[in-house]
């Protein structure tokens, strides 16, 4: 990502890349929600498992 590049776009740049990762390496759906930055230079983000409506798979053995 170019060192321009606006603080807005980078952060949803980084939440789309962190969600690809979880499905592809995890097969599992990710929430990416990006706090506020604290420091221009700085910033975080919380990762939460995303809700699954699908209902559990039946027991095999049963």
């Amino acid at each position: 990502m170019p060192i321009n590049t606006d603080p807005q776009d980078a952060r949803a740049a980084a939440a789309v890349m962190v969600t690809e990762l979880a499905r592809d390496f995890h097969d599992t759906d990710v929430g990416v929600s990006c706090d506020p930055p604290q420091e221009p230079w700085s910033w975080t983000a919380r990762v939460t498992f995303a809700a699954n409506d699908e209902p559990p798979l039946p027991d095999a053995e049963g």
